[in-house]
């Protein structure tokens, strides 16, 4: 009995170097961003119970208006895209995975910020980039606190649509007359609507 209860003390010491209970550390918000990397570039509903909580909330304009295809049909702007882990899995498991790069991490205690963009290789030839912010919570089932010490609890994510259809080949726009080459150099012109 002694040597089990050492055992679950000397967890807790270790997973208490890489776990701050009250605020995200550098590392923790890596870990984190990095999940969410991997949930759209090597999706499985194995890795999303791990990472995401069950009650998960996730929330983006651009995908509401993509699944609406630019209409008012549901689901509304401003509205939850998934609501529940399940939800998530659903919408996600149906898709083709969708690597991106990490561009930045920045956290407050319970906040992950990511700036990111699409691979040119699932996305081009314009590039699209986003931002999600991804609140967290700390992981209470102590047997995975060391592998995954927060989960995400919810998502906040917007990303270029506009340049998202145009590589589908939904949307063909027309250069503004100011546009010196193909290589979209612009003069810097006030836009006029």
């Amino acid at each position: 009995m002694f040597a089990r209860t050492l055992t679950v003390v000397s967890l807790f010491s270790v997973a208490f170097q890489y776990v701050n209970a009250t605020c995200l550390l550098d590392n923790n918000a890596q870990k984190v961003a990095e999940n969410y990397k991997t949930l759209f570039s090597n999706y499985s509903p194995q890795f999303a119970n791990q990472v995401l909580t069950s009650d998960v909330i996730d929330q983006s304009d651009s995908v509401n208006w993509l699944i609406a295809n630019g209409t008012n049909c549901p689901p509304p702007l401003g509205s939850t895209t998934f609501n529940g882990r399940t939800a998530f899995e659903a919408g996600q498991g149906s898709q083709p995975n969708m690597p991106f790069t990490i561009l930045n991490v920045y956290h407050d205690c319970t906040n992950v910020f990511v700036r990111w963009k699409f691979d040119q290789t699932v996305q081009s030839p314009q590039q699209v980039q986003g931002i999600s912010v991804l609140g967290t919570t700390l992981n209470t089932d102590l047997t995975k606190l060391l592998t995954q010490p927060y989960l995400i609890k919810t998502v906040y994510a917007e990303f270029n649509v506009g340049a998202f259809i145009t590589n589908l080949g939904y949307y063909h726009g027309t250069p503004p007359p100011t546009c010196k080459n193909s290589k979209r150099e612009v003069e810097g012109v006030a836009f006029v609507a």
